[in-house]
């Protein structure tokens, strides 16, 4: 299994040049050909550049939650208006509205020019939590994530490697006793996607707000016997030099810790 970094900023884009990049969360994994999107923050713009190199492709995109630098990249992303593409969004539904109103009700007046949901050719499929389903060579197992606003977290294996995609969730040493249920997802996985979003210092100050730390990370990391950790979701507040001195503080360290940015690809 491959995986492509698209996005890795948190909340918001990051308009400096910045060597980890500026896009929200965007990922890829691709296995024997079949293809799976990790959220559509900004980078998934970026993204649809390489899928022009595949037409016809089946675009099926795992939307964790409805929080606008997850969905943001919907909005101007070509195929999702295309009657010639095969776009399939996969996200929980949280009410009694189609999901497609729920998926693309922020892209509509006074937020947006028109009613985007009546122009979109995507296929929106609910899910639900604990009940897995096949994409492909991809077998996805979506569980509650420990983030407002009724977030999905993911378990992805195709047979050979295991990727859990953990971005946006609260999992700190504090509230280890809650977090005993995400064993069952993470135990011995090959790579687990952690949120990054703040140092330990200002987590202080956004207890609650659905986010975690590179130091959080470490420990469930060992806890959880994983291969590899890639840290993302970075608060656009951090700058190079800072998320260098996180990484530096890791060189050392049992575990294989990765810090994502835009570019980045990774072989399970």
């Amino acid at each position: 299994m491959k995986m492509k970094i698209f996005g890795c900023r948190g909340s918001a884009v990051v308009s400096r040049v910045s060597r980890y990049g500026g896009n929200t969360s965007c990922m890829s994994l691709e296995s024997d050909g079949e293809f799976l999107i990790l959220d559509a923050g900004s980078g998934l713009l970026t993204l649809e550049n390489e899928l022009k190199g595949v037409p016809g492709r089946p675009i099926n995109i795992l939307i964790s939650h409805l929080h606008l630098d997850h969905i943001m990249g919907l909005a101007p992303f070509g195929p999702a208006w295309s009657p010639d593409a095969d776009v399939r969004l996969f996200s929980l539904s949280r009410d009694t509205r189609p999901l497609n109103e729920q998926i693309f009700g922020a892209f509509s007046p006074p937020y947006w020019p028109l009613p985007m949901k009546d122009r979109s050719f995507a296929k929106c499929n609910p899910i639900d939590s604990d009940v897995s389903f096949e994409i492909g060579k991809f077998t996805v197992t979506p569980f509650d994530a420990p983030h407002p606003d009724k977030t999905l977290s993911y378990k992805i294996t195709d047979g050979h490697s295991t990727v859990v995609y953990l971005l946006d969730s609260e999992v700190t040493q504090a509230d280890e006793k809650k977090h005993e249920y995400l064993a069952k997802y993470c135990d011995g996985a090959d790579l687990i996607v952690f949120d990054a979003t703040y140092s330990s210092e200002d987590y202080i100050a956004h207890k609650g707000w659905g986010h975690s730390t590179v130091e959080d990370g470490i420990y469930f990391a060992k806890k959880w016997g994983c291969r590899q950790m890639l840290f993302s979701h970075f608060c656009r507040k951090y700058n190079d030099d800072e998320l260098d001195a996180w990484k530096k503080g890791l060189e050392d360290s049992d575990c294989n810790y990765i810090f994502a940015h835009d570019g980045l690809e990774l072989t399970l």
